[in-house]
């Protein structure tokens, strides 16, 4: 299949190529709404919105009648999640309507932990992501990202969006559909500069005497570092271009700002337990068809999600996951 992008219409146009080696263009199939058909899409693919993204089932209105189309909880950064969407061209004009919702949703925490307890299988799809009740209430960051959706962006709001002083991510969702009736959807996750005051915290502040600081145990800690420094040389040794970078709680390994595996200090008790490496991956790896023996407590797979899970009680040598780190970054590359 071909995909061209105009950049001056800001639209995407799909060819499906023939066996006489002819485009045949494949006509856009809007979504015809953007409270219903949108949004059920979003919650029926719920990971297009990133790594762990679980989104809550109950929506609210905030004073004034307002109401957010979609929040729920990036379990891996516990942070609110707020998602707007929009079935047309947006430009700055949707500053001013999300304003009121991040305002809303920072000033109000509990709201967003109230509504996730009682639901009971919300809490299960979190307990799946490593969040019970405990770690919700207690760690919940404050500070909200706000995901807005739309087919494309004016190129108003992007001259601005780096201006925000809080997270805005952009996300360009379109359809379309073949004569045949089957339906495509291109996702164009655009990467505006972070802002500074997010980039500072989370990169500089965050360290592994940070960690201690915050209570996790001197011995998780160093099988973190250990394990990172057997990461970083089997990247070194397979001229692997990816960024580690401190966050609360994880240290993902980056491509630009997308994650493509991470180390986890924050999974499970902070003064004991497993440390994890969380991989992207297209399907779940077979360690023992592929020969990999590596010392290891449990496995865990999140179809969904795309995530495989190793943990480990102590700092092993990596070098076996060789082939599995390099299909995590290719797969992540590839998409």
């Amino acid at each position: 299949m071909l995909k061209i992008i105009i950049e001056d219409e800001k639209m995407v146009e799909l060819y499906k190529m023939k066996p006489d080696g002819k485009p045949e263009k494949i006509q856009p199939h809007r979504f015809a709404d953007e409270p219903k058909d949108l949004e059920d899409f979003i919650k029926k693919n719920e990971e297009i919105l990133g790594d762990n993204v679980a989104l809550l089932s109950r929506q609210i209105t905030i004073p004034g009648g307002r109401r957010i189309d979609l929040w729920g909880l990036d379990a891996l950064e516990l942070r609110p999640v707020i998602i707007e969407l929009k079935n047309t061209t947006t430009g700055d004009e949707i500053i001013s309507q999300i304003l009121p919702y991040y305002k809303f949703v920072k000033s109000h925490p509990d709201t967003l932990k109230y509504n996730a307890i009682k639901d009971k299988e919300y809490m299960k799809k979190l307990k799946e992501l490593g969040v019970d009740a405990t770690k919700l209430e207690n760690e919940l960051e404050k500070d909200p990202k706000v995901i807005l959706i739309a087919p494309s962006f004016s190129k108003d709001l992007l001259d601005v969006v780096d201006y925000i002083t809080f997270e805005v991510q952009l996300l360009e969702l379109s359809r379309h559909k073949t004569k045949e009736g089957d339906s495509f959807v291109v996702i164009n996750k655009l990467q505006p500069t972070p802002p500074t005051p997010v980039t500072v915290r989370a990169q500089e502040q965050w360290n592994w005497e940070k960690y201690q600081q915050e209570g996790i145990s001197k011995n998780k800690i160093e099988i973190a570092e250990g394990l990172k420094k057997r990461i970083d040389t089997i990247l070194r040794d397979e001229n692997i271009n990816l960024q580690p970078i401190f966050r609360k709680l994880y240290i993902p390994y980056q491509s630009g700002r997308n994650n493509v595996f991470w180390i986890d200090v924050g999974y499970t008790s902070w003064k004991k337990g497993d440390v994890l490496l969380t991989l992207k991956l297209d399907k779940k790896p077979d360690l023992k068809a592929e020969n990999i023996a590596i010392k290891h407590t449990k496995i865990k797979w999140l179809e969904k999600y795309k995530q495989y899970s190793i943990f480990f009680d102590e700092d092993v040598d990596l070098s076996p996951l060789t082939p599995i780190i390099k299909r995590s970054y290719e797969y992540v590359i590839g998409e």
